[in-house]
């Protein structure tokens, strides 16, 4: 009894956020949010999943990623690298790194995005100024994680985020928060999750300290008065997952079923779905789908579990997504545990 209260309080407290995020979003439209980059997922098996990872239990620094309160299960010390061939020659990496303590578990996370050169154009001069910029995204974080009961735990990621533009001394930062649970049911296999992301206030862009201002035309005539950028909101969500697996206790094959409930505060709900197959916890084939998704449709892919073979523990995972009209995304994880 004194657990099920535990988790009902916590759950609680997560539905109020929950609540302040649905009060955001009705003055957070389509289009009007920023960040985006924090919403990429780094972790090659998240991503092969559909990411819809909110309730995995997972054993590396990977959990960080999208429900910090699964470090909680982390076997030993961990670092896990990702690289992720974005769109238009976009480079996005990550590096998490978590240990578990007497106190809980905790993590360090890292996340940057560099769009590469980009020609500079204006009004004027359309074809290019002959100028490149670049425009960079930095996010630090610090995660904590702890067991509450046997079966549920809650943790947290507490982020610096930096958003800047070479060239222009454009720059916009903010805290970011993000919040997670994870219950073990008791049932079987079935594990429930939930998390909040990205949770912080407006970023606003500045130079040297001071609101930034561009140049403004109308009808191709440059106004004597210089327009200010406006503040854009965080891209948050709340998300709702179960996970269950098939087969448990078959030493050779398993079949995991992941599913997440998706509500973003910048468009209409979605749903993630995946499955992972397993042969003898050493080879894993991946597919997921989006559901109600403004571009995502498919993803696949596979990962190799080499912890027999080496020491440190070395885990292997690539995913590729397909994106309709944009284009694939194909992405690389390492994971090491000491």
């Amino acid at each position: 009894m004194k657990h099920n209260s535990k988790f009902l309080s916590y759950l609680i407290s997560m539905l109020l956020v929950v609540q302040v995020l649905h009060a955001q979003q009705s003055f957070a439209k389509v289009g009007t949010s920023g960040s985006h980059f924090i919403n990429i997922s780094p972790d090659a098996r998240y991503a092969a999943l559909g990411n819809s990872g909110t309730a995995l239990v997972n054993v590396d620094a990977s959990a960080s990623f999208y429900n910090p309160a699964s470090m909680v299960y982390l076997m030993s010390p961990s670092i896990v690298a990702s690289k992720v061939n974005w769109f238009a020659g976009i480079d996005y990496s990550a590096l998490a790194a978590g240990m578990k303590t007497k106190y809980g578990a905790l993590g360090l996370q890292l996340k940057t995005l560099n769009s590469g050169d980009i020609a500079e154009t204006t009004v004027d001069q359309s074809d290019g100024t002959g100028r490149n910029y670049n425009w960079n995204d930095v996010l630090i974080s610090m995660s904590a994680a702890r067991s509450y009961t046997d079966q549920f735990s809650f943790g947290l990621n507490l982020g610096y985020l930096k958003q800047s533009v070479s060239m222009y001394g454009l720059e916009a930062t903010a805290y970011v928060v993000d919040l997670g649970a994870l219950y073990l049911t008791g049932f079987r296999t079935l594990t429930l999750g939930m998390s909040v992301r990205n949770f912080g206030p407006e970023l606003d862009f500045t130079v040297n300290g001071k609101d930034a201002k561009f140049d403004d035309y109308n009808n191709g005539e440059l106004l004597a008065e210089k327009e200010t950028y406006r503040p854009f909101h965080m891209p948050l969500s709340f998300q709702v997952g179960l996970t269950y697996t098939f087969l448990e206790s078959n030493p050779t094959h398993s079949l995991l079923m992941a599913i997440d409930g998706v509500h973003p505060n910048d468009s209409n709900e979605r749903l993630n779905v995946g499955l992972e197959y397993s042969f003898m916890n050493l080879f894993f084939i991946r597919g997921g789908a989006y559901s109600n998704h403004d571009s995502g449709r498919y993803m696949g892919g596979f990962g190799l579990d080499l912890s027999k073979f080496f020491s440190p523990k070395l885990r292997v995972d690539y995913a590729i997504s397909d994106y309709s009209l944009i284009g694939t995304v194909s992405q690389f994880s390492l994971g090491i545990l000491f």
